[in-house]
């Protein structure tokens, strides 16, 4: 897996981090869209961890950018993985 350049965890801080750092209540936004404590949004704005699957879904679904940086890195996985099928697949 080569092909791929970033660590997904860095990849979503920055974008996370350059669509609501400059708000000015940067945290408590973050909470809001995510569904979150200001807390959790506080450690992701700090690098310390990343959104759990039911907040990042709240983030995509509230913000276009960080939606379209998620599908840029699933599409990023499956090319990387296009001659491999998911093993749960029914084979055809």
């Amino acid at each position: 897996m080569n092909a791929i350049s970033r660590p997904i965890k860095e990849t979503l801080l920055e974008v996370i981090g350059r669509e609501f750092r400059p708000l000015r209540f940067a945290q408590e936004m973050l909470a809001r869209a995510s569904g979150k404590t200001p807390r959790a949004a506080r450690n992701w704005l700090d690098g310390r961890c990343t959104p759990d699957a039911e907040a990042l879904i709240e983030l995509m679904a509230s913000c276009s950018s960080i939606a379209d940086e998620v599908e840029r890195l699933v599409a990023e996985r499956r090319k990387a993985r296009e001659d491999t099928q998911c093993p749960g697949s029914p084979l055809n």
